[in-house]
């Protein structure tokens, strides 16, 4: 990684983060449900989904080509996915938590 490369990527977290929760507040207006809730569970829900997809391995079969490789499981492909996906867990709990008080 370049010197230059964090800078963009963190933008674009820190913009999911904040569209993610409010997708999570547009609908708790709409259901009319406890927004702080709704949040908490939308960055929950969307955590654990990309704490997943980062976890699953790489390598073994090809999708292209529909054959087998011998290139075997390199374990979790997208770090900066799993990364995410814990720090939306994270910020799920903080919400959650700070809600309580």
């Amino acid at each position: 990684m370049r010197a230059g490369e964090a800078g963009p990527g963190l933008l674009r977290a820190a913009g999911v983060t904040v569209a993610l929760g409010l997708l999570g507040a547009i609908i708790a207006v709409a259901a009319d449900r406890d927004v702080s809730s709704t949040v908490a569970a939308t960055y929950y829900i969307i955590g654990c989904v990309l704490f997943l997809v980062g976890m699953f391995p790489s390598g073994g079969y090809s999708l292209l080509r529909g054959t087998m490789t011998r290139r075997r499981p390199l374990g979790s492909r997208f770090e900066p996915t799993l990364l995410l996906g814990l720090a939306l867990i994270g910020l799920g709990v903080i919400v959650d938590v700070t809600a309580l008080l």
